[in-house]
C-alpha cells in the first residue's frame, strides 16, 4: 500500500493506513510531508527548533503529544493531515459532465478522452458516477442521465466493462471512508484514493 504522509511517535496514532507512522526518522518514507509527535522527538531530530513554529523544515512539521497539551496535538494533527489531502489533491482535476449544458462536441471530447485511459477506477455514489484516472476527475449525474432519457444501466455497464476497478458505495470500505471524512466528504476523489493506495 502506498503511504501518502510519515508521522514519527513513540505513542499510537489513530490516523488511516494510508499514513506511514513510525517510532523513528529513520524508518520515515523520504520525500513525504512527516510530521513528528512529541517535545521529545522534535528536539532530539531539530534541536535548536523553534517551538512556537510548527513547521521544522520544509516538508517537515512538530506537534505535541497527546498527554503533553491535548488541544494542540488534536489541533496540529488535523492541520497536518489537511495539508497533506490538500497538497495531494491541487493534480487532480474534477470535470462535471453536464449532460444538458455541455456541447456534444465537448462531450465527444469527454468520451474520447476516457477511452483514451489507461487504467480506469470507477465509483457510484448515490446517482453520481465518478471515472478516475491519470489526475482527472469526470463526474455523471445520473440522475441527469435519466431525466434526458439515457439507458442508465447500459451507461453503468459500459462504464463498468472499462474500468480496472469498480466500486459502489457497498464496496467502499470503512477506511476509504474515514479517508472521505478527512477530505471533508468530498466523494469524487474516493477513485483517485483507490488508485493511490492499491499503486
Amino acid at each position: 500500500m502506498k503511504k501518502i504522509a510519515n508521522i514519527v511517535s513513540d505513542n499510537t496514532i489513530n490516523v488511516s493506513e494510508i499514513f506511514n507512522v513510525v517510532k523513528t526518522m529513520d524508518e520515515i518514507q523520504h520525500g513525504l510531508p512527516t510530521l513528528i509527535v512529541g517535545l521529545d522527538l522534535a528536539d532530539k531530530y531539530y534541536p535548536d527548533f523553534d517551538i512556537t513554529d510548527i513547521c521544522l523544515a520544509p516538508n517537515v512539521y512538530w506537534t505535541f503529544k497527546k498527554t503533553q497539551k491535548r488541544d494542540k496535538h488534536t489541533e496540529d494533527l488535523n492541520f497536518f493531515i489537511n495539508k497533506v489531502y490538500t497538497s495531494m489533491l491541487k493534480g487532480v482535476t474534477y470535470y462535471f459532465v453536464d449532460l444538458i449544458q455541455n456541447q456534444s462536441k465537448t462531450l465527444k471530447r469527454v468520451i474520447k478522452k476516457i477511452r483514451e485511459f489507461k487504467h480506469i477506477t470507477t465509483y457510484i455514489n448515490g446517482e453520481m458516477i465518478y471515472i478516475y484516472s491519470d489526475n482527472l476527475i469526470f463526474g455523471i449525474d445520473l440522475k441527469l442521465a435519466r431525466y434526458i432519457g439515457m439507458n442508465v444501466d447500459k451507461l453503468i455497464t459500459k462504464i463498468k466493462s472499462i474500468s480496472t476497478v469498480f466500486l459502489t458505495d457497498d464496496e467502499i470500505l470503512i477506511e476509504y471512508k474515514k479517508n472521505l471524512e478527512e477530505m471533508e466528504f468530498q466523494a469524487r476523489y474516493i477513485p483517485y484514493l483507490v488508485s493511490i493506495i492499491n499503486e
